[in-house]
């Protein structure tokens, strides 16, 4: 049985025409995941992350995402959580799944600017937004809510929370393998036509 661990990053952002610091990159600020081994939830991991290199830059991020910076004061750093991240994955068994590309590179960038091993590797991560494309013949990449309801599900906990959006993203994950869609034959051909 596969297992998967379903990750939702919240990042800080810069949208502002002028003023963007130099060399400035999203850092993570919060980070939710859920283990699942087939369907049984076996680990999970919720806590926010203190952005190094741009702190100022996470307030607008912090808005959207309803984080406090009394949050934000109990955050762990980034190296603390790429540890726990990583305790929860084992390479070439477990598919990481997110909702989108952003994700995986938010991850990868934030990696390379600690100058840390990402130890998350390209080949295990399953973006579940294109494989719901691939599955249900769209033209365009759905969002999370909005395939949520499509599916008939209702949407739990607060959107745009870290841990709520990868809860939600495990339900559907759960709804397309019901429907008959099978995570393994899919990323065998994903990568057979990358090669």
């Amino acid at each position: 049985m596969a297992q998967f661990i379903v990750v939702d990053f919240e990042f800080t952002y810069y949208n502002k025409p002028v003023g963007r610091p130099n060399g400035f990159f999203p850092e993570i600020i919060e980070v939710g995941a859920v283990k699942y081994d087939g369907k049984t939830n076996i680990a999970k991991l919720q806590s926010f992350v203190k952005p190094h290199f741009y702190p100022k830059q996470a307030t607008a991020a912090m808005d959207f995402c309803m984080i406090t910076q009394k949050d934000m004061e109990k955050g762990v750093e980034f190296c603390d959580m790429l540890k726990m991240l990583s305790a929860m994955y084992v390479p070439g068994e477990t598919y990481f799944v997110t909702w989108g590309n952003d994700d995986y590179k938010v991850l990868s960038q934030g990696c390379y600017r600690h100058k840390l091993v990402n130890p998350i590797r390209k080949e295990d991560c399953l973006n579940l937004a294109i494989a719901y494309m691939a599955m249900t013949g769209m033209k365009r990449t759905p969002g999370l809510k909005a395939t949520i309801e499509t599916l008939g599900m209702t949407f739990d906990g607060i959107w745009h929370t870290a841990f709520d959006d990868a809860l939600n993203t495990g339900k559907i994950l759960h709804k397309m393998v019901d429907m008959g869609w099978d995570p393994q034959r899919y990323m065998e051909e994903k990568y057979r036509k990358i090669a």
